[in-house]
């Protein structure tokens, strides 16, 4: 077999350059403030309705379908506006 399937919550895949999280919340749940220096990070909603704060002025309220992607240096905390599931992709440089 050449690809492998995964749905479950929490990692999903780990190489050399990159990391896959999945992560799921109910109304009201919050992503505190944090950032992923060095790393481009590509935030994807699978279900629901996230609202995103990046450096705590720029807003995006994402919903399935939607991909946010940034330079991990930025800050971001979100708000779950619904029952949510969302993606993290965390790519780095090649060392």
């Amino acid at each position: 077999m050449n690809g492998t399937v995964k749905e479950e919550l929490g990692l999903l895949f780990k190489g050399p350059n990159f990391v896959i999280v999945k992560k799921s919340g109910v109304a009201g749940n919050q992503v505190e403030k944090h950032n992923h220096p060095e790393a481009n990070v590509i935030f994807t909603v699978v279900k629901g309705k996230v609202q995103v704060f990046l450096n705590e002025t720029e807003e995006h309220v994402l919903v399935p379908g939607q991909v946010l992607n940034f330079n991990g240096d930025n800050y971001i905390q979100a708000t779950l506006l619904e029952d949510s599931e969302f993606v993290v992709n965390l790519v780095t440089k090649p060392e």
